[in-house]
């Protein structure tokens, strides 16, 4: 059994079985929670009281390492019958939610899951969002996540919610049928501090920022960063509007997008911290936070704490459980 050739490196962690006692069928993507290159991966998982490692390792700038040889289980999901027979693989990713990965890890995890899928005679990926099906393998789900084997948030919303798009894109790479030609779209910023415009994605230098609810004209896109014309732009922030011939549709498409979300806002509203949840749900959230049933859902940026996330029905609801709990 080989190891990927893209792998620029390998630096193998105690922190595993020699072999795994399953066939390789299945994919594990995870987010490291930190911008790291390939050599902290490697002494991240390299320290036995790490007690955690992976099959491959994706550092901030696209390079590839390898942490545990593929015929070998890693210690990486909460699971061993799941890393048995997965290749799991950790990403480079923001350090905040909703831990995101830029596009230089994106292109290297569709290259590096397209070359593990072709070696491994895996014919194609299938993603579903229905956990049952995930671990159970039904309908031939072969993309798991860490979040259904342990109380976790990896991989972060950013690559749960686009585990369809990834494999996607590895399922074109192994049809080997060029994709069809792009279609421009539009999209409405999404960023209430404004979007910046870069020269080129990533690290490009900051032309201009986008102001809030601004409709751009995507062009083309490079992994999750997209071509406005005037710059590049990064993707998660931008809305997509649905094509529509007549202004009226149009109108109703964006609509749905900023100023419905701004509109839900105003009516459920986000609690970051429990000092902002209303003084009649005060007390019973707090007691919900300090006994650990209600956590949060990360720091807004690298170095802040842990924000609450709970939104009024959120509150509503938890409040409601726990008063019924204690009349019973």
């Amino acid at each position: 059994m080989s190891n990927s050739a893209l792998s620029c490196k390998r630096v193998i962690s105690p922190n595993r079985n020699s072999p795994r006692n399953h066939k390789i069928d299945t994919i594990t993507i995870h987010c490291v929670v930190g911008q790291m290159g390939v050599d902290a991966l490697c002494s991240e998982f390299s320290r036995e009281s790490k007690g955690a490692s992976c099959n491959y390792g994706i550092g901030y700038d696209g390079r590839i390492v390898t942490v545990v040889d593929e015929e070998d289980r890693s210690w990486c999901t909460s699971s061993g019958e799941n890393d048995n027979r997965a290749i799991t693989i950790e990403c480079a990713s923001d350090a905040f939610y909703p831990y995101a990965i830029n596009a230089n890890v994106w292109k290297s995890l569709i290259e590096l899951c397209a070359d593990i899928c072709r070696r491994n005679g895996i014919p194609k990926l299938v993603w579903s969002t229905d956990k049952n099906a995930r671990v159970n393998h039904k309908n031939a789900c072969n993309l798991t996540v860490h979040r259904d084997y342990a109380n976790k948030s990896c991989p972060g919303d950013y690559i749960y919610n686009r585990l369809g798009q990834i494999a996607k894109e590895v399922n074109q790479k192994l049809s080997g049928v060029p994709a069809g030609p792009f279609k421009p779209y539009q999209g409405q910023v999404n960023a209430d501090n404004g979007l910046n415009c870069r020269t080129a994605p990533v690290s490009g230098n900051v032309i201009k920022t986008f102001s809030d609810g601004t409709v751009l004209t995507i062009t083309k896109e490079d992994g999750n960063w997209g071509c406005c014309g005037q710059g590049w732009v990064r993707l998660d922030y931008i809305t997509k509007i649905a094509s529509a011939k007549d202004l009226a549709a149009k109108e109703d498409s964006i609509m749905d997008g900023k100023t419905f979300k701004k509109m839900y806002d105003e009516i459920n509203p986000t609690y970051n911290t429990i000092d902002e949840v209303p003084s009649y749900w005060w007390a019973d959230i707090k007691e919900l936070v300090d006994k650990g049933i209600i956590g949060g859902v990360g720091g807004g940026r690298v170095g802040e704490p842990t924000r609450l996330g709970l939104t009024h029905s959120d509150c509503k609801a938890a409040v409601l459980a726990k008063r019924i709990r204690e009349k019973l």
